[in-house]
């Protein structure tokens, strides 16, 4: 154990947006690993998330507890990093201070945007009659330059991801993921790296066979960021995001709308909206586009609304 005081400099993020995509990782390998452990008699515990955060991120292993209770009767453990000379020794009150400033990562009032996608360049292991490798690059921010119909379909096979996953579908949930995947990459254009989705059009299909057994730390890091995104635009496009309320005094639908109800009634709007448009317009507009359209129509709607109620 270290024989002499000395210092001993720890890293932690301060909110989402702060952490580089190794620190992504590390939180999501710790909710992945937690959630793994959870049973009937060990319910999912965030102060053991945060705390293998702090380990992974400073590198730290714990070697075994020191059996010498300290004055205040804390444990204290024993510890090293890679670079150090020694073992150093932690008290579970350290490590708690630590985990404490970590509360950000499951504070719900807490902003949870990662602006920047954390993976801009991937190169896959494609496994087919021959070892392959095939180098793919992420979107823009905010997926800038995405189409209406790209935006579309990945919300549809996200919804698709979700209610396989509740529902324990393992091979469902795992092919709409695939397909999720082959939308938001686009291959790597050229010989250079370059994030401009534009230049990606004429080559943009991937086979999603290709993100069979997708790491799913990765993915993990993919769905931080997608639920990011989710945010920054329903504050962005509050009427078009709104939550139609469901209870007392209120109706439930009959039906939910299918994805396909709710592309044709979107379609048919915008058409009517904007005049001359085909669907292949519509399509083909950037998503932002079509998401301003619309609450820019229910704008106007509700401004119609008020107008009937002032002078009925």
């Amino acid at each position: 154990m270290l024989s002499k005081a000395t210092n001993i400099n720890l890293h932690l993020p301060t909110g989402w947006n702060r952490c580089t995509t190794e620190e992504l990782e590390n939180i999501a390998a710790a909710i992945i690993g937690e959630q793994q452990r959870v049973g009937r008699y060990h319910p999912f515990d965030w102060y053991r998330v945060k705390l293998n955060v702090v380990l992974a991120i400073n590198d730290i292993t714990v070697l075994r507890d020191n059996d010498i209770p300290t004055k205040d009767d804390e444990i204290e453990w024993l510890v090293r990093r890679p670079q150090d000379s020694e073992p150093w020794p932690i008290t579970t009150g350290q490590l708690v201070s630590l985990t404490e400033r970590l509360a950000w990562i499951d504070d719900e009032k807490i902003s949870k945007v990662i602006f920047q996608f954390p993976y801009p360049e991937m190169t896959l292991d494609v496994i087919g009659k021959t070892a392959d490798h095939r180098t793919i690059v992420g979107p823009p921010p905010l997926l800038d330059g995405y189409t209406w119909q790209e935006y579309r379909c990945m919300t549809d096979w996200m919804q698709s991801y979700m209610r396989h996953s509740n529902a324990k579908n393992a091979d469902a949930a795992a092919q709409a993921q695939r397909e999720f995947l082959a939308i938001l990459f686009k291959p790597k254009a050229g010989g250079g790296h370059d994030n401009d989705i534009s230049k990606h059009r004429d080559n943009d299909k991937i086979d999603a066979a290709i993100f069979e057994g997708f790491d799913p730390v990765k993915w993990q890091v993919i769905l931080f960021w997608w639920s990011s995104l989710m945010s920054m635009l329903a504050k962005k496009f509050p009427k078009v995001f709104k939550q139609q309320p469901v209870g007392k005094g209120k109706r439930r639908p009959k039906q939910q709308d299918t994805p396909w109800d709710f592309y044709n009634r979107v379609t048919a709007t915008i058409q009517k909206y904007i005049g001359g448009l085909s669907e292949q317009d519509v399509n083909s507009a950037t998503y932002g586009t079509i998401l301003q359209q619309l609450e820019m129509m229910a704008d106007e709607a509700a401004e119609l609304e008020r107008a009937k109620s002032r002078h009925p």
